[in-house]
């Protein structure tokens, strides 16, 4: 897949957008797609459905940061989906040409009229595939009427309703929701994945170590939506030398038993059947299953054999799951 980085200084001039990024006839779904979730799949799907039928190339356009946050509202300083792993999401989906828009104040001011006649028409897209309360341009005064009206029909428009699962409607914030519950499960149901995080595994204070459960301590690599505070089951992905995922548990918290509160969020993966360094290697951690809320316990020996516990009933969820 092919990608594209664009700012808004290059909408200020014809002829401005780089070298290879127009093409004749294009296909595009647009959007943030903050976590690519179901719903932002069929999206894509039906753009790239809609190239595969045209003869187009089949595109996606999307932002980063979030312009929510660039636009100060609260709540979307963080993501579900980093940029890199969005991009990798679109190209499973069958995307050949990836546009990533540099969203910041001055992006923020362009009219929808600009952002029409200056970005879409120059790129080729011939066909738009927006999801049910896509807006667009300074203030968000376009919308899907008006991406017809401003490229004066020739940018063809596919509105795609929303998904749902069951009666509820999925979206970025419900997922946000349940992660927020600690429902993983839901989550996933929601995204069509398990929802991960990935970071780089860094040195912690080897407390895990002397409990006899050493943990690697991961330093999440964008600021992530945190799950809930608790003890989770889990997969790990990216360790050096292992092929298949690693069966896991991991806590989420601020370790209440031993540190003040008030302190970040830390994360700390304690790897079943593994011996090895994982110091300074970025991996992926899946949350299937919630076990347990993060608690406080009495003694240094009330939290080992907790800690036991929860291992095996990990071991147990992941097992049931066919993932361990």
């Amino acid at each position: 897949m092919e990608r594209y980085d664009l700012t808004h200084s290059m909408l200020q001039q014809d002829g401005e957008l780089p070298t290879g990024a127009c093409r004749d006839r294009v296909a595009m779904a647009i959007g943030f797609f903050d976590g690519v979730h179901r719903g932002h799949a069929e999206v894509i799907r039906q753009a790239v459905a809609a190239a595969r039928e045209l003869g187009y190339a089949p595109a996606v356009l999307t932002f980063s940061p979030h312009p929510r946050s660039v636009l100060g509202k609260d709540g979307f300083h963080t993501v579900l989906t980093p940029l890199e792993d969005k991009l990798t999401l679109f190209a499973e989906l069958g995307v050949e040409l990836a546009y990533v828009v540099a969203f910041d104040s001055g992006f923020a001011e362009v009219t929808a009229d600009r952002f029409v006649r200056r970005l879409l028409l120059p790129l080729g897209v011939r066909t738009a595939v927006v999801g049910f309360d896509f807006r667009f341009g300074h203030r968000g005064q376009g919308d899907a009427d008006a991406l017809r009206s401003l490229s004066e029909d020739a940018i063809s428009v596919r509105v795609v309703e929303p998904v749902f699962e069951g009666d509820v409607k999925i979206s970025s914030t419900r997922i946000r929701e349940r992660l927020a519950e600690g429902d993983t499960e839901a989550a996933a149901m929601l995204l069509g994945r398990p929802y991960a995080i990935s970071g780089e595994i860094v040195h912690g204070d080897a407390r895990g170590r002397q409990l006899g459960f050493p943990t690697a301590n991961m330093m999440p690599s964008v600021p992530y939506v945190i799950p809930r505070h608790g003890v989770y089951a889990v997969t790990v992905t990216g360790a050096a030398g292992q092929s298949c995922p690693l069966g896991g548990v991991i806590n989420v918290g601020v370790r209440p038993t031993f540190d003040a509160p008030g302190g970040a969020s830390r994360l700390e993966t304690n790897l079943f059947d593994f011996e090895g360094d994982l110091y300074g290697q970025t991996l992926t951690v899946r949350f299937h299953r919630f076990l347990r809320p993060e608690t406080k316990f009495d003694s240094f020996d009330a939290l080992k054999s907790q800690i036991a516990k929860d291992a095996d009933q990990a071991r147990s969820e992941l097992s049931a799951l066919g993932l361990f």
